[in-house]
């Protein structure tokens, strides 16, 4: 009775229950290795686990079923790694095992395996998402900085140009003053902060002066 329920128990759970050799050769796996990989048990049955494994992971597999064996306690670390699906498709599996023996005393490896696929996508969304406000947080810090003194700069610049008309170094400094201001807008367009033209003293103004003094 005790088997039954417990194989009731496996057949229906909705993770992953395999039973691994040591050497990888895969002994059973349960019906939910279909809904999760789309791989029937029986085409999985005696076949090599590390074939499915992406190959990135498989040192990190290997390195994980050894120190697994070497440490039969009951109580392990998940071991997570991707798996190729049916589909070509890669999950995430987040894997726990345990060491078992049967009745001739021959070793393998109870592995219950979890998809965390979903959740992992979502977590490297909400990180890119971090590092992106991180990133606009700077930009406006340092569009502020550049902002302040580029205003007062350009109101002397204004001046300037008033009291000096058509003077080539005046214009040289105006157009290194155009070309900062815009990427102090752009800086904050990264931001998503629409900047605010002021409307005294900007470039435009300082050429409407420096034009109606040569006139």
């Amino acid at each position: 009775m005790k088997a039954a329920w417990l194989r009731l128990l496996i057949e229906h759970t909705s993770d992953l229950v395999s039973v691994i050799r040591p050497d990888g050769i895969i002994e059973y796996e349960s019906p939910s290795v279909e809904r999760l990989l789309g791989w029937r048990p029986e085409e999985l049955i005696g076949r090599q686990t590390l074939d499915y494994v992406h190959p990135d992971d498989v040192a990190h597999v290997v390195g994980a079923i050894a120190r697994r064996l070497a440490d039969p306690a009951p109580v392990n670390a998940p071991t997570e790694f991707r798996v190729r699906a049916r589909d070509g498709s890669w999950r995430v599996l987040a894997a726990m095992s345990r060491v078992a023996r049967d009745e001739t005393g021959a070793v393998t490896l109870v592995v219950c395996s979890r998809d965390v696929t979903e959740q992992r996508a979502l977590e490297e969304r909400l990180r890119a998402a971090q590092r992106m406000e991180a990133i606009a947080d700077l930009a406006m810090a340092a569009a502020h900085e550049i902002n302040n003194p580029l205003t007062a700069l350009m109101g002397q610049l204004a001046l300037l140009a008033k009291d000096v008309p058509d003077n080539p170094r005046i214009e040289k400094i105006l157009r290194a003053a155009e070309r900062v201001q815009d990427i102090v807008y752009r800086m904050t367009r990264i931001s998503r902060v629409e900047m605010v033209q002021p409307t005294s003293p900007t470039l435009p103004p300082m050429l409407d002066i420096r034009k109606s003094s040569g006139d």
